[in-house]
């Protein structure tokens, strides 16, 4: 089955106020995951809704979800929408239509709203303070403007340090809501670095970043074998990443320690392919990594696993988010010594 994604908004007749809607129809269209992304208006703008709908349908589309770029339900939701959705029906009734929620309210719009006037607040002080220069300083402003963003009273307890160093990490509110854990993951982390368990990494740029006197001190090790000679010779023998061979080379470092992948979709994979086998059984799982292939699916064959771990619900991530949670718990199993 052939899908069309088929964005509708009010419309404008400024073009101004119709740029957003394209530029939102090329973001979800960068995403590849439908064939066809297409944007159209209410009224004041084109092309209208059933010049898209021709198009898609014309273009092999046989089933098309009508996605309303809309904030709230009014009646354009309510009647305009679903109206203009049935006449088409009419015209194409071999096309399935599915008509999808609106935007709504929320927790993602406060966040968006939040940094909006967070950032015009900043824009408008600039200038009329002194510049922080002090490290830590700086670190306890960026959290209690990090705490004025987001809300984490509903978080359990040990949850809110990772997610708020997240955020730190990497500028990003969206982290308040989107990072999911295993209800026994911190609890397992903690006691891994407390048993002087190793910490093993997808590449040396998360490596770089864990702070490895407290893991040392506890008894473990921080281990990448990204650029080991043995794990390059064997990726080109089989034609695959480097990342997988090194998931398959860590398997007894690994052994009740925690894993961190923030970059290779290909390392959580394999890792997850050697835990399902029996292979590689570590306590954690920080399973971060970033990109556009493979990313969301790994991190989604995760979250069916047994096996505790962090990660999150979209292409986001990356070695700093990867290396934030991993010293987040690291901080927390000094705090319990």
């Amino acid at each position: 089955m052939k899908t069309g994604v088929i964005l509708i908004s009010h419309g404008s007749k400024l073009s101004s106020g119709n740029d957003g809607l394209f530029q939102v129809a090329d973001m979800l269209r960068s995403m590849n995951r439908w064939d066809m992304v297409e944007a159209a208006f209410l009224q004041l703008a084109e092309p209208e809704f059933s010049e898209v709908v021709k198009k898609t349908v014309s273009s092999g589309a046989n089933r098309l979800v009508i996605m309303p770029l809309l904030l709230f339900k009014g009646n354009h939701v309510y009647r305009d929408i679903p109206e203009m959705i049935e006449e088409e029906k009419r015209n194409y009734p071999q096309v399935e239509f599915v008509y999808s929620n609106n935007i709504g309210a929320d927790e993602r719009i406060a966040l968006i709203a939040a940094d909006r006037i967070h950032e015009v607040l900043v824009e408008k002080q600039h200038g009329n303070r002194e510049r922080i220069e002090q490290p830590q300083a700086i670190v306890n402003e960026s959290f209690e403007i990090i705490d004025k963003l987001v809300n984490l009273d509903s978080v359990p307890e040990l949850h809110r340090p990772i997610i708020q160093r997240a955020i730190h990490a990497t500028g990003d509110t969206e982290y308040a809501y989107n990072l999911v854990f295993h209800p026994l993951a911190v609890e397992t982390g903690i006691r891994a670095i407390k048993s002087g368990k190793n910490i093993i990494t997808d590449v040396n740029m998360v490596k770089a970043g864990i702070t490895n006197g407290p893991v040392e001190k506890f008894g473990g090790k921080i281990i990448c074998k990204i650029s080991d000679k043995s794990v390059v010779d064997e990726a080109n023998r089989l034609g695959k990443t480097r990342a997988i061979a090194a998931m398959q080379q860590s398997i007894h470092e690994m052994q009740d320690g925690i894993v961190a992948i923030g970059n290779a979709p290909t390392a959580l994979f394999e890792l997850i392919d050697l835990i399902k086998k029996g292979l590689a059984q570590p306590a954690l799982v920080i399973g971060i990594p970033v990109g556009f292939v493979g990313a969301v699916e790994a991190k989604s064959a995760l979250k069916n696993t047994t096996m505790p771990y962090i990660t999150n619900t979209n292409r986001k991530g990356g070695s700093a988010v990867a290396v934030s949670i991993v010293n987040a718990i690291i901080k927390l199993a000094k705090e319990g010594q």
